[in-house]
């Protein structure tokens, strides 16, 4: 499972005069059935990137380096790698430095192979973009578990254990145990005579004394709990710090849940979306399926929240703009903070080859002249423009707003300049 560390280790890779070979593929069974199929589109995009390297004047040892590069590529997609539920395939190598770091993902991604003096991250940091990031913290006054949900998949990132003493018994019952240091050894207690009203003195005091050393024992029971919250919630908050969850769910008794998210950052809670029932006791799956469900449901509301914001704001010199016309318009001038498209949207048209400049159809660039090329897919060259200015994008299954637009729609980081004409309305 990929993360912000990941990105920052490969950026920070020191990989001298060697260069990094970044594999992207798309393994999606559903276009590639068979092993075969997609190895096809590995050896078309290798012969293609060796005749570029040829033509890049690299010295001997880095071809050399490359070539193990592919070499290893090939030997791994033949002979280690299960498919099994991926989709999508992104390989790190340098073989003169020892990199070798693949990444396996439940959706497709575009194939490509690039070549370069340093690892090709934009692939890693737009999916970490474009798909929220989920914790799941599941709490018990001893123990704790922190789940990572990314993609539909969930792994167990820590099992946190701390002893607790144990409950404090009736002083009323003929036996009482009380543990930790406060505690006594277990004795038995015949009970003699009326018990006193008051805690302390007053006749047969027996009970009153237990009555002390009881709440005495609860407090220090309470002082552990706490402790084992505080625990709970620096380790959650380490992580978020390192891995840069973007929702928390929490999960638990509620009143262990109150008493905890009391004690968690106010980042943290800011991010909190919803809450199991499940407690650490639970299993993995059931945790899994509670946890999607919660997830899916807090999506659906986010990216409904998120479309009628457009739609609220889809006015002049408003900061959203529905309809592809406008969209692409928007991208143009750089102002795409977050972009929405409706799943299914599929769309030709054409992109400038001098300025990127892309719209429906056209036989000459409208903005520089330049000649214009056909294009597709023009949704797919629209989400990596908006990749490329670092903008969100968010993929909505179905929304009668967007059906209305298109399918297709941004909100802005600010509105463009007057002289820009940025269009409204849908296309």
């Amino acid at each position: 499972m990929i993360s912000w560390k990941d990105v920052k280790e490969l950026i920070a890779f020191k990989n001298g005069d060697a260069w990094v070979s970044t594999l992207m593929l798309n393994i999606d069974g559903r276009h590639f059935p068979k092993r075969e199929e997609y190895m096809v589109v590995f050896k078309n995009l290798v012969k293609e990137t060796r005749a570029q390297i040829d033509q890049a004047g690299l010295t001997e040892a880095a071809r050399q380096s490359i070539e193990q590069d592919f070499q290893k590529m090939e030997r791994y997609l033949l002979d280690q790698f299960e498919r099994n539920h991926h989709r999508g395939l992104l390989i790190y190598a340098c073989s003169k430095k020892d990199l070798w770091q693949p990444f396996a993902f439940p959706i497709p991604l575009r194939s490509k192979l690039v070549v370069q003096p340093h690892p090709y991250t934009l692939p890693l940091t737009a999916l970490l973009d474009e798909y929220p990031k989920y914790c799941v913290v599941s709490v018990s006054q001893e123990r704790a578990r922190i789940f990572e949900v990314y993609l539909g998949e969930i792994v167990e990132r820590s099992d946190i254990y701390d002893e607790v003493p144990g409950k404090v018994h009736d002083p009323a019952s003929k036996e009482f145990k009380a543990d930790g240091p406060y505690g006594r050894p277990e004795r038995r207690i015949e009970r003699r005579g009326r018990r006193s009203d008051s805690p302390i003195g007053g006749g047969n005091s027996e009970s009153g004394v237990y009555g002390l050393a009881e709440r005495k024992i609860e407090r220090h029971i309470e002082t552990h709990v706490r402790r084992h919250f505080k625990r709970i919630a620096e380790i959650t908050f380490s992580f978020f710090k390192d891995d840069h969850f973007d929702w928390l769910l929490l999960g638990g008794q509620t009143e262990n849940l109150a008493a905890f998210e009391d004690i968690l950052h106010s980042d943290l809670k800011s991010r909190i979306i919803g809450r199991l029932k499940a407690d650490p006791k639970a299993s993995l799956p059931s945790l899994h399926e509670e946890s999607l469900r919660l997830i899916q449901k807090a999506e659906l509301q986010q990216r409904d929240q998120l479309i009628r914001r457009i739609a609220e704001v889809n006015y002049p010199d408003g900061l959203g703009v529905l309809g592809v016309t406008p969209t692409l318009q928007a991208l143009k001038q750089r102002v795409v903070q977050t972009l929405v498209i409706q799943s299914a949207t599929q769309l030709s048209g054409t992109r400038c080859t001098v300025c990127n400049h892309m719209t429906f159809s056209a036989s000459n660039c409208p903005d520089c002249g330049g000649m214009m090329e056909p294009v597709d897919d023009l949704m797919e060259e629209v989400v990596e423009e908006a990749i490329s200015q670092s903008a969100q994008i968010v993929h909505v299954p179905q929304h009668p707003i967007l059906e209305q637009s298109g399918g297709i729609g941004a909100l802005l980081r600010y509105q463009p300049a007057k002289n820009t004409n940025l269009a409204k309305g849908a296309a």
